[in-house]
């Protein structure tokens, strides 16, 4: 996996790329939210990104992101 992410990671930077809180990914992934904060945490610290915001840039230009077809949409230009 690019920048040493797990798949749960990839999948919680996907969902936060969204604009999902800690807590709604928290009850989509049937996780605490102290989980996700944690995997939030540890995928910033392997991409050396500062923020969610920056780690969504990054994702978004490494082509990094997995989203489902319900979400697809916020990541294609019209």
């Amino acid at each position: 996996m690019p920048y040493g992410l797990s798949p749960r990671e990839l999948e919680v930077l996907t969902r936060a790329a969204t604009g999902q809180t800690n807590q709604a990914i928290a009850q989509a992934l049937f996780l605490s939210p102290r989980t996700v904060h944690s995997h939030v945490e540890h995928l910033l610290r392997k991409t050396g990104c500062v923020s969610r915001a920056q780690a969504t840039a990054l994702a978004v230009r490494d082509g990094l992101l997995r989203p489902d077809p319900d979400h697809l949409a916020r990541f294609v230009e019209a």
